[in-house]
């Protein structure tokens, strides 16, 4: 019972993060749900991507902000 409510709050998270961040650019998204807390794998499952884009992006992301 406890793991159904999990995965059903699981799902209803999920799909509550896509109608949000449909309308942004992948990287935007990558860069919210980073400061969110989200692991690089979740990030990844959300946006529709790879860890290993993610890693990438989020390098990315990292470095203009230090350039700012």
């Amino acid at each position: 019972m406890a793991g159904e409510v999990k995965t059903d709050l699981d799902k209803t998270l999920r799909a509550l993060l896509l109608l949000n961040l449909g309308e942004m650019k992948q990287k935007q998204q990558i860069a919210i749900l980073d400061k969110a807390g989200f692991g690089q794998s979740e990030i990844a499952e959300v946006v529709g991507s790879t860890s290993k884009a993610v890693s990438v992006r989020l390098a990315e992301i990292r470095r203009e902000a230090r350039r700012k």
